[in-house]
């Protein structure tokens, strides 16, 4: 299983590493996933909304399991983030690409209204960053009020620690609770388990994918 996590300037750093730790960590026990940062194009490194410089792997394109956005910057209206990528609108052509043949797109924080920009979340049950309720439902989503919702192909998180639940959730789904246990307590992190869901459930993701 492929996850690609997007990366994009002013990114929030917590999005994008809390969700990547965790994947890191399934990937060294018996978990079958590779992880990896993307960027709508190539670029060697992009800069987060506090400084922190990440070198992308590869360049977004269809072909991932799990496709994982990340928000940043979306409150503050910034010149760089997540609403400077609405804005911009280059990302969400291929983010819809991507999407379309993914199993799972799941939106960190305010990255789920970069999904609801790009028309993948319409009326569907969604979370995001607490501050950016209004603006979410402003996209006709069915705004919740949990840390992670679960509506089958599509998965999003409030705000910035609830990506870490996010893909705590998506390793249990897919492979298991012991793995996402295990990589909880390689952590340290006492799992919240406060899980909202419509879609799926885990066996149904397990069987699917083998």
């Amino acid at each position: 299983m492929r996850v690609d996590i997007v990366v994009f300037d002013g990114v929030d750093e917590l999005d994008v590493v809390g969700p990547l730790e965790v994947f890191r960590n399934a990937e060294r026990m018996d978990c079958r996933l590779t992880s990896r940062l993307v960027t709508r194009r190539p670029v060697a490194e992009v800069v987060g909304s506090y400084g922190l410089r990440f070198r992308p792997d590869a360049v977004l394109e269809p072909g991932c399991d799990v496709l994982v956005v990340p928000g940043g910057n979306w409150i503050a209206r910034g010149e760089t983030g997540a609403w400077a990528e609405v804005r911009g609108g280059e990302l969400l052509g291929p983010l819809r690409a991507a999407a379309e043949r993914a199993s799972v797109t799941a939106g960190v924080c305010t990255g789920t209204l970069i999904l609801a920009a790009a028309g993948l979340v319409g009326g569907r049950p969604a979370a995001t960053h607490h501050a950016a309720v209004a603006d979410l439902a402003g996209y006709g989503a069915a705004v919740t009020d949990a840390r992670v919702v679960d509506d089958g192909d599509l998965v999003t998180a409030g705000g910035v620690t609830s990506g870490i639940d996010l893909a705590l959730w998506l390793v249990e789904r897919f492979f298991g609770a012991h793995y996402a246990d295990a990589a909880a307590e390689r952590m340290e992190y006492r799992r919240t388990r406060a899980v909202t869901t419509h879609g799926k459930g885990p066996r149904d993701q397990r069987d699917r994918l083998g």
